[in-house]
């Protein structure tokens, strides 16, 4: 009996092919989206961001190419529009991923730690708590990775070793900013809402808060800072 051949595509990362389009007009759907954006190469998929409660679209969507070459093209066109409105584009930033690492000793250096964790992709920041009070390094740590899936792999294993030191891995939760409530029904404006906060909790003595990029995307308006000319605020990230 013949074996069956698996056809299925491989295509390359989407943080690779995506791209960010802001400043779409209020009736533009994913059909006019496409449209356009068909003339830069064959597309993968459309996302346009609705507002949840209203279902109105929120200004802005991702386009994922089938190719890299296909957002390579649209990011080198200086103009494009969208029934007939100027929209901006910018290449989406792929989301970090967050990852708690525990169980540090003394003896390993910042160095070795950083260089085994850049092993599983490309570090973002590495926040390393310090003791005043003892005057040493504590004994965990936070890294962020450029990919959410370089902090996936490590967080299937649950640990990870470092010159013969094992260290738990564990996931970084987001943790809601009281502030950030009473800002989600807003809509307009130069800025989004404030944005969440990360923390360990009080398993770790507490107190620990880090700034969620993507917590609240606010509106068309208010969307916080992707693309400054339009008003965006800070964002980038699907």
């Amino acid at each position: 009996m013949a074996e069956s051949m698996d056809t299925t595509e491989i295509l390359p990362d989407e943080d690779d092919r995506k791209l960010f389009v802001g400043g779409l007009p209020q009736d533009a759907k994913q059909d006019d989206i496409s449209a356009h954006f068909q003339t830069f190469g064959e597309i993968d998929n459309i996302n346009l961001k609705t507002d949840p409660a209203t279902g109105r679209s929120r200004g802005f969507a991702f386009v994922v190419f089938k190719t890299v070459d296909g957002l390579k093209d649209a990011v080198a066109t200086e103009e494009h529009a969208v029934k007939g409105k100027k929209v901006a584009v910018k290449k989406a930033q792929a989301k970090q991923g967050k990852i708690y690492v525990g169980k540090l000793k003394a003896e390993l250096s910042d160095e070795e730690i950083k260089s085994h964790f850049a092993q599983f992709g490309q570090i973002a920041q590495v926040e390393q708590p310090f003791d005043k009070t003892k005057n040493e390094r504590k004994n965990f740590c936070f890294i962020t990775f450029e990919k959410e899936d370089s902090a996936k792999q490590l967080l299937k294993a649950g640990t990870t070793t470092v010159n013969g030191v094992e260290l738990e891995v564990k996931k970084v939760t987001p943790k809601p900013d009281p502030r950030a409530m009473g800002m989600m029904g807003m809509r307009g404006g130069g800025r989004g809402g404030f944005a969440g906060a990360y923390g360990y909790g009080d398993y770790y003595g507490g107190g620990y808060g880090y700034g969620d990029p993507y917590a609240n995307y606010g509106g068309w308006g208010g969307y916080g800072g992707y693309y400054r000319p339009y008003g965006y605020g800070y964002w980038g990230r699907k």
